[in-house]
């Protein structure tokens, strides 16, 4: 088993780096670039944007996120709302981490342990005199949703005669006299097969059908960077301290950047057995902004007792995002006289609906010295969607328009994607005056069928029209993930006013790793003759949370 940091950090002799933002002009030139206006979304892209990181105050992280019922805790807005209610004085706090991804690769001069500022927020609680409402009280919450800082390093995979260009061969064959579609740049052609067909990777023979070449071994590295932002506002109440409810209006930022360099050892078509490089790199930017409404209730069902059942709901989230690409290659049978193919796109618009989203929790306190939290989490996948902007229909006073949703995708995410199940436990105990002591444990299921795949042209075989996601694919790499499991602790002390709260977080979680696509046969597409590269993904997290209560 290859780790997700797998074996060297630093590329081999056939792989060069030599692609990313620094260098992105200049290739610009170099390059012989066909610019289309559009950029990748898929269901991939979709899990992305539905999960979440188990992020926020150090307390709320050492009890594994299981603070639903308990409530008082800032971490809490995003989903339970109603856990604010229980706040009696004013707080605020803020929050930083370090993350290492162990053996993680070392690329661009990128640290394997990185920190980051996650959670800032403050709750203004107000006393209502001779009414039922005890307290009504007003509450913010910065916290980063994603952190998508990844690293994954391949080197010397065996492909056992497999190519990346087999893939290029498929799609460039859909339309049927694939030559010519492909030399005319016709509406409906994937980047991917053009690339290949301009660099001889896949070559039309005497018959007009493309021919793809055959691989030895293949390297391959991917960084991720940037993240979601989360800023939360809420307004909640205390109701005879036996019902607690809240509202919480949510607000997302995103800034991601994903490079992606892929390497071939191909062999000589001509069979003297020898091999020469072709190269890869993609390089995708995504930026936006969502939304979503969160609302939640924390109860005592025996009056003056410390068990408390807590339930909230979450809007999904509309995401709206704005992206762009830029695919380069390097073929060993271009001619001297030509430039290697690539690809560039303008920015281009889409938005992703993520699932609703619901909770219930189970809390209890003994003396005051152990508090007591398990929930669970229920989130269909499968409910999420991806639509595009209809700007023929735009107002030119609001600047609204319509959308339209891609049918042929809305199929893949319910045939790949399925409801997602997560379950939380958390203890808190009471050692010394004072001080905490905290342990949790976060399990997250996968949101991915066995047989999920990257299917570049989703409404082959479907009655739908053509999905636009075919143009705007520049990648062919995906990962298939397993289940999380969080294991966390913690350790606080809280004074009269100030407090200092540190936490503990691992990680594990398995994924398989795929290049591309190469169906068995073609009754069974969805089934990879590509075996996957199996890699972990694993990660520690420290951190550390400095509140003030006034």
């Amino acid at each position: 088993m290859c780790s997700a940091q797998c074996e060297k950090t630093e590329p081999s002799a056939n792989f060069e780096i030599y692609i990313f933002s620094m260098k992105r002009k200049y290739f610009l030139y170099a390059f012989a670039l066909t610019v289309l206006p559009l950029q990748a979304q898929d269901i991939y892209k979709v899990e992305q944007f539905s999960g979440e990181d188990l992020n926020g105050t150090a307390r709320f992280v050492g009890m594994g996120g299981a603070m639903n019922a308990l409530g008082a805790d800032l971490s809490a807005i995003g989903t339970n709302p109603a856990s604010i209610g229980l706040f009696r004085r004013n707080d605020v706090s803020l929050s930083g981490s370090v993350t290492t991804q162990p053996n993680a690769l070392s690329l661009y001069n990128i640290d394997k342990s990185r920190a980051s500022f996650d959670q800032l927020g403050f709750v203004y609680s107000t006393r209502i005199g001779g009414s039922s409402i005890k307290y009504l009280n007003f509450g913010f919450n910065y916290q980063k949703r994603r952190n998508f800082k990844s690293f994954i390093g391949l080197d010397g995979v065996d492909l056992g005669g497999l190519s990346q260009s087999m893939e290029m061969a498929n799609l460039g064959s859909i339309y049927g006299k694939a030559k010519g579609d492909l030399a005319k740049r016709q509406t409906y052609v994937s980047p991917i097969a053009e690339v290949g067909y301009l660099g001889y990777l896949i070559d039309p023979d005497a018959s007009g059908n493309l021919k793809p070449v055959n691989a030895t071994k293949a390297y391959y590295q991917r960084a991720q960077h940037g993240g979601i932002q989360q800023y939360d506002f809420n307004v909640s109440m205390n109701y005879k301290d036996q019902i607690f409810a809240g509202l919480t209006f949510g607000f997302y930022n995103v800034n991601m950047n994903s490079y992606t360099l892929y390497s071939e050892d191909i062999l000589d078509p001509g069979g003297s057995g020898q091999t020469q490089p072709y190269k890869m790199s993609n390089e995708q930017a995504l930026t936006g902004n969502g939304f979503d409404v969160k609302a939640g209730v924390i109860f005592r069902p025996v009056e003056n007792d410390p068990f408390r059942i807590g339930f909230s709901v979450s809007t999904p989230i509309w995401f709206s995002l704005t992206g762009n690409n830029l695919l380069l290659t390097h073929s060993p049978f271009t001619k001297p006289t030509e430039k290697d193919p690539g690809y560039a796109t303008d920015d281009f618009d889409y938005n992703i609906r993520t699932p609703w989203k619901f909770n219930i929790s189970l809390g209890t306190t003994v003396g005051n010295f152990l508090a007591l939290d398990a929930e669970y989490e229920y989130k269909d996948y499968s409910g999420s969607s991806i639509s595009y902007p209809d700007y023929n229909s735009l107002d030119p006073w609001t600047g609204i328009s319509n959308n339209y949703q891609d049918k042929a995708l809305k199929g893949e995410i319910n045939r790949y994607l399925k409801g997602v199940s997560t379950f939380r436990l958390g203890a808190e105990a009471r050692f010394a005056p004072g001080w905490f002591a905290r342990l949790g444990y976060n399990y997250v299921s996968s949101p991915f069928s066995k047989d999920a795949f990257l299917n570049l042209f989703p409404n082959a075989g479907t009655s739908y029209g053509d999905s636009e996601s075919i143009l705007y694919q520049t990648g062919t790499d995906y990962v298939n993930l397993g289940d999380i499991n969080r294991f966390t602790c913690g350790l606080g002390w809280h004074g009269k006013s100030f407090y200092v709260d540190l936490a503990y977080q691992y990680q594990a979680q398995k994924g398989d790793l795929y290049f591309f696509q190469v169906p068995v046969n073609s009754t069974e597409y969805r089934t990879n003759a590509l075996k996957p590269q199996k890699i972990d993904l694993n990660r520690h997290n420290v951190l550390l949370t400095f509140g003030f209560k006034f």
